[in-house]
């Protein structure tokens, strides 16, 4: 029994499934889009999002089964990726990796027969694989290519409801992604010191804790000023207001909020960089969810407040 729940841990590790939240991007479109209690949407919503976490798995695994010998020379890496440890076997990766493939192609002949949403989750998979055997290497380009997989994750979404939203949105998923990949870049540094970690990864060759605390003020910057601008120029358009209704100028509270996270979140970073590392560990600070609700419940009330009035019969 216990032989058996480690071999399951080991496959959840391999999986990787604690990444698995960055996929909850395939439910954007539906909330943004004004579609979320819809309820009949959910069904193909969930399966999107299980067939977007199958993508990012096969990345995951590849990346480890190409890296096996360097995660065994890491300090952490060595004991916690299952190929490294000596948990699971390359043939049983191979395995696991035809599994995924499988189901993803069944479903998208059988259930979700939606082409342009399967070219999505084959763009996650082939830049994943660009990433993994060339844009890693490069400075700039990995980070890059990295951010762009989530704005695909987005769009994955629009693409399986038809539903289309702000682009001032996408323009802010892939500087948040942009922004949590500098900060685990430079965590890396912090962690390892620069000199060891260019042994990890030759990249870090080209990367400075100065060089990186640069683009936090650069990338932190232009997040804020785009989510502000998305907020006011995007599902409303805040600036007409002859047309502007009174709960939609909820959303426009959530600016101050939105500046707290990135402030808490780059304090977070110097305060603990193995947060920066893995930040699920950051959905843990109270601060980080108490505003986290805050902001969810001010766009629920702009975007949604009309439809739970017409729902309880009270318009």
């Amino acid at each position: 029994m216990i032989l058996m729940t480690r071999k399951l841990i080991s496959i959840l590790r391999l999986l990787r499934v604690k990444q698995y939240y960055k996929n909850s991007l395939i439910f954007v479109a539906a909330f943004f889009g004004e579609m979320i209690l819809n309820i009949s949407l959910w069904p193909i919503l969930i399966l999107g999002f299980i067939l977007a976490c199958c993508a990012s798995s096969i990345n995951y695994i590849v990346n480890d089964i190409i890296d096996i010998e360097k995660d065994k020379s890491h300090p952490e890496k060595s004991k916690k990726r299952p190929l490294a440890s000596g948990d699971l076997s390359k043939g049983f990766a191979f395995f696991l990796l035809t599994i995924l493939i499988f189901f993803i192609v069944l479903c998208l002949i059988f259930i979700i027969p939606n082409l342009l949403f399967g070219l999505m989750l084959l763009l996650i998979i082939v830049i994943g694989q660009l990433y993994n055997f060339i844009f890693k290497k490069y400075a700039f380009v990995d980070i890059i290519s990295l951010s762009i997989i989530y704005i695909i994750r987005a769009i994955a979404g629009c693409f399986l409801i038809e539903v289309f939203i702000s682009p001032w949105l996408f323009l802010a998923i892939f500087l948040i992604a942009l922004f949590l990949v500098i900060c685990k870049r430079d965590a890396d540094l912090i962690l390892m010191g620069e000199k060891n970690a260019s042994k990890h990864k030759n990249v870090y060759d080209q990367y400075s804790k100065k060089l990186l605390e640069e683009f936090h003020i650069l990338v932190a910057s232009s997040l804020f000023m785009t989510y502000s601008l998305y907020i006011i120029l995007g599902p409303f358009n805040l600036l007409d207001v002859e047309n502007i209704k009174l709960h939609q100028y909820s959303s426009v509270l959530t600016i101050p909020v939105a500046l707290y996270l990135i402030l808490k979140y780059m304090y977070l970073l110097k305060a603990n960089p193995k947060i920066a590392r893995n930040p699920v560990k950051a959905f843990f600070d109270k601060g980080i969810i108490i505003s986290g609700i805050i902001i969810l419940i001010l766009m629920f009330i702009a975007f949604y407040w009309d439809s739970v009035l017409e729902i309880f019969g009270l318009i």
